[in-house]
């Protein structure tokens, strides 16, 4: 059937909901997405659905999705066209019927473990209303070229919340009542849109973290090149992060401290982004802006002198 541009297929009428679902947007996943699919066949935990929302790819992620139709826990939706990345998680939030939801992004891989010791932890935490994993980086070989290992404390997180996003999107599973109740993931946000989400979350339980590397995320040099437009927008979008962080979180000095120079830096980040886009009277707007806020900051960090030697 159709709905609203995406052809879906229905759910049977005695379909049981499981206890997580895994949501998964799709654009021009290529050669990764069967392998990231098949690391969530092959865990040992086994209530789950995957609701796998395809955005109007240009490659054959479409073909390489429907090959999966026959599994019934596996739920895909076809966009006819591209919405973007946060209408697409929207959508798939939407979806959801289990009490848990997992994320994992299309070229991502999910150890087998990584679903059972997740459950296990939120089953015996009712605190918790938001659980990552450490992880490894991997290339487009699979190789593994670095670690993501944030602090496992909450208050380690919540401070570390203060100048960047310690629970990597794939790795991280959360309740969906509380998620639901705080609308989910930002509309507004574009590329922050699970950081927007986790700030939601804080307010409502504890933030917790397993010190295992239970994801593989993949990091591909064609992901971090982005047109000098999308390159405004993400710099941008990243200095709103940082001041709704500083404006949401309960922080310490310390973690206070860390959020004034992560948004001085934004916004430096923000001006280069600006002055490479032409458009360098709103850089230079940018940096005052950055130094009147916090001028140690602007002054130490070496995007200034990149800046001003552009």
């Amino acid at each position: 059937m159709t709905e609203g541009g995406i052809e879906q297929r229905p759910d049977g009428p005695a379909s049981r909901a499981p206890r997580v679902s895994v949501l998964m947007t799709v654009y021009n996943a290529g050669p990764y997405l069967s392998k990231s699919i098949e690391s969530l066949i092959a865990q040992s935990f086994c209530d789950w659905e995957l609701i796998a929302v395809e955005d109007g790819s240009s490659d054959d992620s479409a073909a390489t999705l429907a090959l999966y139709a026959d599994d019934p826990r596996i739920r895909p939706f076809f966009l006819t066209s591209n919405i973007g990345r946060t209408p697409a998680l929207r959508y798939a939030f939407s979806q959801a019927r289990g009490e848990y939801i997992a994320v994992l992004d299309a070229d991502d891989i999910a150890c087998p473990e990584r679903l059972r010791k997740q459950v296990d932890h939120l089953d015996s935490h009712r605190e918790t209303v938001l659980l990552g994993t450490w992880a490894d980086y991997i290339d487009a070989h699979d190789a593994v070229v670095g670690k993501c290992t944030p602090p496992t404390d909450s208050a380690g997180l919540v401070r570390g919340m203060a100048s960047e996003n310690p629970i990597l999107h794939s790795s991280a599973m959360y309740r969906a009542e509380v998620a639901s109740e705080v609308g989910g993931y930002p509309e507004h946000r574009l590329y922050n849109q699970d950081y927007g989400l986790w700030l939601r979350l804080v307010a409502r339980g504890s933030l917790a973290m397993l010190p295992e590397c239970l994801t593989h995320i993949r990091v591909l040099a064609s992901s971090m090149t982005r047109s000098r437009k999308q390159q405004v927008l993400v710099a941008s979008d990243i200095l709103q992060a940082m001041i709704d962080a500083g404006e949401s979180l309960n922080l310490c000095e310390e973690g206070k401290r860390l959020n004034r120079e992560a948004i001085a830096i934004a916004r430096l980040r923000y001006a280069v982004a600006l002055a490479r886009s032409r458009r360098v009277a709103e850089g230079l707007r940018a940096v005052c802006h950055a130094f009147a806020a916090d001028p140690v900051s602007v002054v130490n960090n070496r995007i200034t002198r990149g800046f001003f030697g552009h």
